[in-house]
């Protein structure tokens, strides 16, 4: 188990100081990036106030969101793929990160800046992040032997499925977006878009015009989508400003905290066009009965969506969406 607090095998003094240095700067910069959080008193309450936001009775016990994949989530994937791993000790044995990465240089000669060991969310206790993929194969391939405060580890290599559960997007559909905001039209976005109504982009349509934006995309359901959607958008950062030559001479004031994120609303239209069906037919009452698991139900769903119109008001005067 990973203890914050540390017992087991001896660490080496010199790694111990170098490990110190780290983490004393990683605590000022730490302290550096909370210098724009707000400052007020503790404790601070107004008497006809009956609840707090953000306090845990007034949240809801679960959620469930699609993330969109990303060109940095794949960047990082093909950091840690083949170089680290997550490790468990055997036996309910506490044991500290420099404990651990103390152990790993002692029995397989790998130098503590060469890798990095934190505390992991479980079922694991340690994840493990080797510069080389080869000083990783080394640990995987010596884990039997492996011991860290007396006790076993369990290693397992990183993979990007590893602590998840299996799901399927099984529709695959045609989709156009009506009411984008213009900077909106790029993969990205419009893939965290997808991601808000459980999808994932496949294919972004190239476009006639800026009124509405066709995709095709994988779904989770395409009878969750909303037909109506407001998305939020945060306002750009504002550039810093440069000080007048005046200014320039005296010491510089430190930036105030913002008291708010302005933000902008954006009403979508969500018109789903085609749908490819593999699934169970919807049919009121029992169906289990009419046709097996094995038997292929592939069917086109085709449905008339109109510009400027909710789908399922039309028709419209604009043509289609």
């Amino acid at each position: 188990m990973a203890d914050g607090a540390g017992r087991g095998g001896s660490v080496n003094p010199g790694n111990e100081r170098s490990r110190k240095r780290a983490r004393a700067r990683s605590d000022s910069e730490g302290q550096a990036a909370l210098a724009h959080w707000p400052r007020i008193r503790d404790g601070r309450s107004f008497f006809l106030e009956s609840w707090r936001r953000g306090e845990p009775d007034m949240r809801p016990d679960s959620g469930r969101i699609v993330i969109a994949r990303t060109a940095g989530m794949d960047a990082l994937e093909k950091q840690l793929y083949g170089r680290a791993v997550y490790v468990t000790m055997e036996g309910g044995v506490r044991v500290t990160a420099d404990a651990l990465l103390d152990a790993l240089q002692r029995q397989c000669g790998i130098q503590p800046m060469a890798m990095k060991v934190e505390v992991a969310c479980p079922p694991y206790h340690f994840f493990v992040h080797f510069d080389s993929v080869d000083d990783c194969a080394q640990v995987v391939y010596l884990k039997p032997l492996l011991r860290c405060g007396g006790a076993g580890m369990s290693i397992r290599r990183w993979c990007w499925d590893a602590r998840g559960t299996p799901g399927k997007m099984e529709y695959k559909t045609l989709v156009s977006i009506e009411g984008l905001p213009e900077q909106a039209w790029e993969v990205e976005t419009v893939n965290n878009v997808l991601a808000g109504v459980g999808g994932r982009l496949e294919e972004m349509l190239p476009p006639t015009d800026r009124w509405v934006l066709s995709v095709i995309a994988w779904l989770q359901d395409p009878s969750a989508i909303p037909k109506s959607l407001t998305v939020v958008l945060p306002a750009p950062t504002p550039p810093p400003m440069r000080p007048t030559s005046d200014e320039a001479a005296e010491s510089p004031s430190p930036p105030r905290s913002p008291v708010m994120k302005r933000t902008q609303e954006f009403n979508l239209f969500m018109h789903v066009k085609e749908v490819i069906d593999r699934g169970r037919l919807l049919i009121e009452g029992p169906s289990d009965c009419l046709y097996s698991d094995e038997e292929d139900l592939t069917r086109r769903h085709t449905f008339c969506t109109w510009r400027g119109k909710i789908d399922g008001t039309g028709p419209g005067d604009h043509g289609y969406a």
